[in-house]
């Protein structure tokens, strides 16, 4: 997204702060395809993903007054009001999914958050350093800080004893730190 997209998203937020439903319905069109996407990926069900991108806009709508541009760009705002709730919604399910996030769902899941270069640099020098780790460590990280996994899940997931993913994913913090410093 350009800096006149982002511009835009944010003229469009305050509109809709202001409870202008035309505003809100051209955000919408702007943006729900891509936090759709987003829904998708952590859920993996269409039917989940749509029910959670209904509830995003109804907290965009109650809440537009709440976004600060200093803290961040508008689709970041929208994509953490998504991922919040698709989260929760994913925790409530009674079954684990059986699926596993990649390097490749994350960096698609980081690009749509981004707004300039040194954002695509710092991405960049993420996955890089994210290439570096081992497997397993690389894979709790990944579905933990992309997906919301819980140490508990984490260990279903990953046929790894608690106090293993806990170590595998304090360990790799610290060598994702060192790597990015």
């Amino acid at each position: 997204m350009n800096g006149a997209d982002a511009l835009d998203l944010q003229l469009l937020i305050r509109r809709v702060a202001r409870r202008d439903r035309t505003a809100f319905a051209a955000l919408y069109r702007r943006t729900a395809p891509q936090l759709f996407a987003v829904a998708v990926r952590i859920l993996q069900q269409q039917a989940d993903a749509e029910d959670v991108l209904q509830e995003c806009f109804v907290a965009v709508w109650n809440q537009a007054k709440t976004y600060d541009a200093q803290k961040g760009a508008v689709m970041t705002w929208l994509i953490s009001i998504l991922r919040n709730r698709a989260i929760d919604r994913r925790r409530r399910r009674a079954h684990a999914p059986d699926w596993l996030g990649s390097e490749d769902e994350l960096e698609t899941l980081l690009a749509g958050s981004g707004d300039d270069a040194d954002r695509g640099a710092a991405r960049a020098e993420l996955l890089a350093c994210l290439d570096e780790l081992e497997e397993r460590p690389r894979r709790a990280i990944l579905l933990a800080y992309a997906y919301g996994y819980t140490h508990e899940e984490l260990a279903q997931q990953l046929s790894a004893p608690m106090g293993t993913i806990k170590s595998w994913i304090r360990r790799a913090l610290e060598r994702l730190k060192r790597c990015l410093e």
